[in-house]
């Protein structure tokens, strides 16, 4: 088979022998027993409605931390857009978090310290 130039990337089968099966579902954050090595979510009405409301979130945040880049946070270009861009990110950054933890979900810092800890 030729790979016409295209890497190719392969997954493993396994998490690392660290990883418990016991998880925390993100979306619900209740303790669950995974299926399988690299389950995230307890299940996949909690997997959809994460990854929904997360790309719903990233089309909202990714012009603005665009313009924030690019202006570096409004040091360079068109100041003024970029410090208002930085300033809308961090709110809606933090307006997430909050809804995020009273609404009982894991935190972002959890749900990436769990993905990095099971091989993702």
């Amino acid at each position: 088979m030729s790979d016409r130039g295209h890497s190719r990337h392969t997954r493993t089968a396994t998490a690392p022998a660290s990883a418990s099966s016991f998880r925390r579902c993100p979306e619900c954050a209740e303790p669950f027993k995974a299926a399988h090595p690299r389950q995230l979510f307890c299940s996949n009405e909690h997997k959809t409605a994460f990854h929904n409301r997360a790309t719903v979130r990233g089309r909202a945040l990714t012009p603005i931390v665009m313009a924030a880049r690019i202006t570096r946070d409004g040091s360079r270009g068109d100041v003024e857009t970029g410090k208002e861009a930085r300033r809308e990110g961090q709110q809606m950054m933090d307006r997430w978090a909050r809804e995020d933890r009273e609404a009982g979900r894991l935190s972002m810092v959890d749900y990436m310290r769990e993905r990095r800890r099971i091989g993702y």
